[in-house]
């Protein structure tokens, strides 16, 4: 049973040779296979595209019509609003620091972290918008607002400080 394979193709009377015309019957079915074939409802594709076509075309055009249908979801809608308040109450808070504050370092050092929390926050937005659904991405939006607002907290504290000693300054006065 065991045989050196080298042996087995040295041997010429094993081997088969193929008719003389082989290869022109093989090309002739190659050809008759490849070619497409047209019966009597060739016309049913075409008639298909067109149908599809038109489909898509409607669909497009009632999307354009009917505004509710590109409506916002509501939890973008949400995320929207919480993120208004939060930035017009950032902006209130900071502005009233600012009237209040002359100190200069004290207004950069918070300016700056706000800045590096806009700048957070705008690349979280970027990845809200791709995947509104994402439930970490809308806790990384949350965690950047509460961020702020422990920010604001902090500037109010420095606020009434800065109250308080006015108010000893005066009354030492």
């Amino acid at each position: 049973m065991k045989q050196d394979i080298r042996n087995l193709f040295n041997e010429e009377d094993d081997l088969k040779t193929l008719p003389e015309k082989h290869r022109i019957e093989f090309r002739e079915r190659l050809k008759k296979q490849s070619q497409p074939k047209r019966g009597p409802y060739a016309w049913l594709s075409a008639a298909a595209i067109l149908i599809i076509a038109l489909t898509i075309g409607f669909n497009v055009m009632q999307k354009e019509v009917k505004p509710e249908l590109n409506q916002v979801s509501p939890i973008i809608a949400q995320v929207e609003a919480v993120e208004a308040a939060y930035l017009k109450d950032i902006e209130t808070e900071w502005q009233s620091f600012i009237a209040i504050a002359d100190d200069a370092v004290l207004v950069e050092r918070f300016r700056k972290k706000l800045k590096d929390l806009d700048t957070d926050y705008k690349a979280i937005s970027v990845q809200f918008k791709e995947d509104s659904n994402n439930i970490l991405v809308i806790e990384a939006l949350v965690e950047n607002l509460q961020t702020r607002l422990q920010i604001l907290k902090d500037i109010q504290k420095h606020i009434n400080i800065l109250h308080q000693n006015n108010e000893q300054n005066e009354s030492t006065i």
